[in-house]
């Protein structure tokens, strides 16, 4: 377990607990729609992009994944009903990704499940609270990204 001395490490030590936590608080409200956090994730990222769809390296990106592992993750929720693929009209090279009216209506279901997962998981917090961790949290996560941007091996230490 993490050290008082070192700061980085308790955080890094909460911030996992923390991710664990929602894991399972997510598998246990999407599991009645038939979603792993995985699935639901994907869904979440087409959705703003229905129309025009996203390509698997796009997925991939995003999801912070290999693109065999999106392409996996794709295969499924097809077989579902929930995406399906086409090229695209200005490339044909590049498969798109959508999300289907089945996949909109999950999505959808699985957005009302886990609203109020959030609202009984967080509903102890003073809405002052949530909006300042959520400031902080957002603070956190621009940090990590331009860490993952700029850094080419991140297990050196700095």
């Amino acid at each position: 377990m993490s050290s008082p001395d070192d700061p980085h490490l308790e955080l890094y030590d909460r911030l996992q607990q923390i991710y664990v936590l929602l894991d399972d608080g997510d598998r246990r409200a999407l599991r009645s729609v038939g979603l792993t956090p995985t699935h639901f994730t994907l869904l979440r990222l087409l959705d703003p992009e229905r129309e025009t769809g996203r390509t698997i390296t796009r997925l991939a990106e995003l999801m912070l994944c290999t693109r065999g592992n999106a392409t996996r993750l794709v295969r499924r929720l097809a077989e579902a009903g929930l995406v399906s693929t086409g090229s695209d009209r200005a490339d044909q090279r590049l498969v798109k990704v959508f999300l289907t009216p089945a996949g909109a209506d999950r999505l959808a279901a699985a957005r009302a499940y886990h609203g109020a997962a959030n609202r009984l998981r967080f509903a102890g917090m003073p809405e002052a609270d949530l909006r300042r961790m959520a400031e902080l949290a957002g603070a956190l996560t621009t940090q990590l990204v331009k860490h993952l941007e700029h850094s080419s091996d991140s297990t050196r230490p700095r």
